[in-house]
Parts: C-alpha cells; structure tokens; sequence
C-alpha cells in the first residue's frame, strides 16, 4: 500500500480496514434518494452516521462482541452525540441507533421499556444520559483534573484494590448523591432534567436477536450498491456502475480530512453521475490511493468467490472477520510508524509495499482459525514478545513472514538466508526472545530445513559480525510455512495446522 505520508489527520490512506465501513456507507447512502435532505457521514474508527433530513439522525454501530450493555463505549458516546444535537437546535425530531448486535440479558429491560416509551422511573433514563455526559467529559479538561483528584480520594480511601475501575466507582458514587453530577458536566451544557427527559422519548433503538458481521459478504454490498444506482441512473454499462461506485467512496475518503465537510449530501449523488466518466480517468490517474482501492477490492471479491467454490461458505463470516480485524490493526500501525517500519515486519526482500502479499498472511490465519476446535480469542498485532507479529489473545503467537520472491518461496536454503538477511539489516535479531515459530507463506518444505546450515549463513552474510549468539538465536526458532494453513491445500497429517486446530 502506498503511504505518502502519515500524519495523524491524513485518514485518507486507511482504506484497507476503513474498506468494509467505505461500501457500507455507499450503501447507504444510493438507499436514501427519497429524502432530498437526507446524508450520510463517516468517521475512520468510528461508525455511519444516516440523516434522511427533517431531523431524522441514525447512528449505526457495530461490535466484536456479541451484545451490546448499557454503558458500551459507543452507545454512550453516540448518546453523548445525540444529547449535544438536541441541546444545540432543541429539534422535534428523531434519534436512532442501529446495532448489530442484541441487547445483553443485564439491560433488556431497560432498552425495551425505552423503546416502548414505558417510562416508570424516569429519574433512571435521566441520570443514564448523565452518566453518558459524565463518562466523556472526565477525559476532557476542565473536569479530567477533577476526575484526577476523585481517583486519589478513592485510592486513598481503598487501598486493597489492586486495580479499581474509577469510572464504574464514580458512577457508584453520583447515584448515592444526584447533586454531584454538576461536578463532572460543565455547567453550560447541562440542561434541566424535564428537557433531557424530553430529549430520551425522542431517542430509539433498532437491534436484532442475535448478532450480525459488519465483516459481512463483499460481493452483496457491492452487487446492491451497484443494482440500486441502475434503478436510479438507468443505461450505464456494468463498469460505468462500478465507476460512479469507486467516485461515491472516494467522496467518503475525501470528507474524513476536509475540517467543514464530515458527510455527503443525497443531492451530491446527481453531480457524481453526471461527471462520471471524465472524473473517473482523472482520478484513477492521479492518486494512487484509489489504485489501491480497487486492487483489495478485486483481491477480496476473488478470495470471496473462492471460498465458496471451494466448499468453504460456513468458515467465511470467520475469515472475512480476521482478515478484517487484522488490516485494520495493521493500518493503524502504519499511521503511527510509517510504511516502511510497519511492512518491514512481514515483508522480506521487497523494494515496494505489496500488500497483498501481507492481507495473503492474514487470510491464512484466518483459515485456519476458522477450523480450530476452540476459541482461540481475539486477533493482536502489536505489543507482543520477541519479533512476534500476529497473535491469538488465547492461544499463541507468531511471526509471520513473506516475500514477492518466487525464488525465495521455493527453496529452503534461499528463503531462510532472505529471513537472516532481512532481520540483520532490520536488527530484528535485537528483540528475539529465541524460540518464535516463524511462518513463512512459501511453497518449499520448510518445516524440515536441517538448521544446521544456519551457521554457515550467518557467518557468510554477517561476516565479520557473525556471532554465535546469533547463529543461536537462529536455529531456537521453529521454522514453518502456511500450506497446511490454508483451507484449500490443508493437511491433516501436519503436527503444526493440527497443534493450531486443537489449541495446543
């Protein structure tokens, strides 16, 4: 992926795990044609924001987990959202929030009384939205200070706890004496209880019964994106749909940097078509990003199309799920620490950024996690031991490792001397612990390489710092391939896959 610069407004170059919530919101946005005040707004690490006009607001939010409580970061936060809306234009009308998840068993009650307007204690839905208020300001300046000295108050006060949890405590705490909430919202944005009672019966919630993947299937959003621009725009050919599609996220992209303009107006959709065809040669031609779009997007749509000719439609939600999770993980990592710092983790002797060759990492342990007998936990790529870069939050962790070298792929000897020579160059070797499993995307026989060739490869590239330390630390590691990984060539005879699937 191309990465011109990282700063930490530049958003734009995030699209590998922005890709998912980018088709989303097209999606949304060709649905909402009939309200000619209507938009739809996105947020990089954030979630869609659907107003059809006469003050109709929908947030859309989507979870990891399967349930959603009462005091989710991003149902308070959207709450928060919602309460500055209402307070600021004091609107009439409608505030909706949509899950993909249900309501847990803790708050069912208190959501469907909501929903149901059956409001038998108000002072309870009156002091949530407080409690909202409360959890986003106490990390904003004036009230964090105060916050700070709460914190101290209660440590002092409870020494034995090992870890408090300050905000659930200081929550525990306003509900014994309502008075203190003035403490923790400024003063000025505080309303009267009657009109925050009055702003909670404007406010809804959508959820289903049980849980849906925003990683849901590529090929189908973008299939009812496309077939409702037809409806709307019809005579264009096939690719002149794809086209207008590609100019609708681009659009996307563009408002998550522009500082006056967060959302795309139903009334932009008309000018995007209008101009298609010249706007899309313009940009395809000038900004590389979009080049790279359209290149995870071809790989993604293809690696969808192979897994269910291959028989494997039951592991995909999983897949598509870790891959998903994964790319967003490594974009963020490449915002903070440049492309350079961040690929140099996975990709060995390569000049440019190929990155699908490191999406290719992630697919296969995807594959393979999708047939492991338990949970192995959530995917991590960062703060890991030794020069680990992907790790299951239950199970273990592993340095994965690739290159655009057929050469290098096919042959053991080369392909470890391509692994010593980058990690030298990279000083990899400096944050060894010794004993990493290194997983290498290769077509050789790598899990039997005699590792006693290591010597002389050290000391022929690292001469004259070759060492025995590092002759040590090379052959302490487990040197594997993903062939068996992966769904399509999967080995049950291989200890390695088998070792992954029974979480051993």
């Amino acid at each position: 992926m191309s990465l011109p610069s990282v700063n930490s407004t530049d958003v734009k170059h995030s699209i590998a795990g922005f890709y998912y919530q980018l088709l989303i919101a097209c999606n949304e946005l060709v649905s909402i044609t009939n309200y000619p005040n209507g938009y739809v707004g996105v947020e990089y690490g954030a979630d869609i924001r659907v107003n059809k006009g006469n003050d109709r607001f929908i947030e859309a939010k989507f979870y990891k987990n399967d349930t959603f409580s009462r005091y989710s970061e991003a149902i308070r936060h959207t709450i928060y959202n919602f309460y500055h809306t209402y307070r600021t234009t004091k609107t009439s009308g409608t505030f909706n929030i949509n899950t993909n998840v249900p309501i847990s068993k803790s708050g069912i009650e208190f959501f469907d009384n909501w929903n149901k307007g059956d409001f038998k204690d108000p002072s309870d839905y009156i002091h949530y939205v407080k409690d909202c208020l409360v959890y986003e300001y106490i990390e904003k300046k004036p009230i964090k200070q105060v916050f700070e000295d709460f914190k101290s108050t209660h440590k002092s006060k409870f020494p034995e706890q090992k870890k408090p949890q300050y905000k659930s405590e200081l929550i525990k705490q306003l509900k014994l004496d309502h008075k203190n909430y003035m403490k923790y919202i400024p003063h000025d944005i505080l309303i009267s209880d009657e009109d925050i009672f009055n702003f909670i019966k404007q406010v809804s919630f959508n959820f289903p019964t049980k849980k849906t993947e925003k990683y849901d299937s590529v090929i189908r959003l973008k299939e009812d994106t496309e077939k409702k621009l037809m409806i709307l725009y019809p005579g264009f050919s096939v690719q002149q749909y794809e086209n207008i599609r590609h100019l609708i996220m681009n659009s996307f992209l563009d408002t998550t940097v522009d500082t006056n303009n967060h959302a795309i107006n139903v009334s932009k959709l008309d000018e995007l078509v209008k101009n298609h065809e010249e706007d899309i040669i313009q940009l395809i031609s000038h900004d590389s990003l979009v080049k790279t779009i359209i290149e995870i997007e071809k790989e993604l749509v293809k690696y969808e199309k192979k897994l269910r000719v291959k028989g494997f439609s039951n592991q995909m939600e999983h897949i598509l799920k870790v891959v998903g999770v994964c790319t967003e993980q490594w974009i963020q990592e490449l915002k903070t620490h440049g492309e350079k710092t961040v690929n140099s983790r996975y990709l060995m002797s390569a000049e440019h950024p190929y990155p699908l060759n490191i999406i290719d990492l992630f697919k296969t342990m995807g594959e393979i996690s999708s047939i492991a007998e338990d949970d192995l936990g959530e995917v991590q790529l960062v703060n890991l031991e030794g020069i680990n870069n992907f790790g299951f939050t239950s199970y273990k962790e592993f340095s994965l490792k690739t290159t655009p070298s057929s050469s290098d792929r096919e042959d053991e000897q080369t392909l470890i001397t391509t692994f010593i020579e980058h990690s030298l160059k990279e000083q990899e070797y400096l944050k060894a612990i010794g004993d990493e499993t290194i997983v290498f995307d290769a077509q050789c026989k790598i899990c039997n390489y005699d590792k006693i060739e290591i010597e002389n490869i050290v000391m022929d590239i690292a001469r004259p710092f070759g060492s025995i330390v590092q002759q040590s630390f090379y052959q302490s590691f487990q040197y594997k391939c993903t062939k068996c990984l992966k769904l399509v060539t999967h080995d049950d005879k291989c200890s390695f896959a088998n070792d992954i699937k029974k979480g051993l």
